[in-house]
């Protein structure tokens, strides 16, 4: 991640808010978090996201989940995770 934090959020460093924290506690761009830690953050913001969604997932998703785990290398996870977010930003 080339940007800091601040430029894909609306905050201002040092303005006393959880994201002005993080980014003290761990760097602009979180480099003291490491890729596990950084995962489990994405995957607890994904769930706190689906959870607060509109609409039904549907039978294929129950079944696709499986498929993304074996087919898919990290790198198109990221890709995935990058489009999708883009998307719901768009929406």
């Amino acid at each position: 991640m080339a940007n800091p934090v601040w430029y894909w959020t609306h905050f201002t460093p040092g303005d006393g808010s959880l994201l002005s924290d993080m980014e003290a506690a761990w760097g602009s761009n979180f480099d003291a978090l490491n890729e596990s830690q950084k995962a489990w953050m994405l995957f607890q913001l994904g769930h706190q996201l689906y959870m607060d969604a509109e609409g039904t997932l549907g039978d294929e998703f129950k079944s696709i989940s499986y498929r993304v785990r074996s087919e898919l290398d990290n790198w198109n996870k990221l890709g995935l995770i990058q489009a999708l977010v883009e998307q719901i930003k768009g929406s």
